[in-house]
C-alpha cells in the first residue's frame, strides 16, 4: 500500500515506537493468505531508495523477519549448488 507517513503507519501496525527512521515495513496476513507492503510511492523509476525498500519488504514477504535483534541480515545455511559442469 502506498503510504506518505510510513513511520506512522508502521508503528502502528507493530504496536511499538520506532528508534529509527522506518523507510517501509510488511505484514503477513495467514488468515487471508496475503503479505501487505506499507512504502511510499517511487517518485520515478530512477528512485532507488524507494524500489529497494519495495524489494527489501518483499523478501521479508518471502523470508519472514530475517533481521537479527540489532537490524543486519542474519547468516543462512543455504543449499548452494554450482552451475558450472566442470565443478562436478
Amino acid at each position: 500500500m502506498r503510504v506518505d507517513d510510513v513511520q506512522r503507519v508502521c508503528q502502528g501496525l507493530s504496536g511499538r515506537k520506532e528508534f529509527f527512521t522506518v523507510l517501509g515495513c510488511s505484514r503477513w496476513s495467514a488468515e487471508q493468505r496475503r503479505c501487505e507492503i506499507y512504502a511510499p510511492e517511487p517518485r520515478s523509476e530512477r528512485d532507488v531508495q524507494r524500489f529497494a525498500t519495495l524489494g527489501h519488504e518483499l523478501m521479508h514477504c518471502f523470508e519472514g523477519n530475517w533481521h537479527d535483534r540489532w537490524g543486519r541480515m542474519e547468516r543462512k545455511p543455504y543449499a548452494v549448488r554450482s552451475i558450472d559442469s566442470r565443478t562436478e
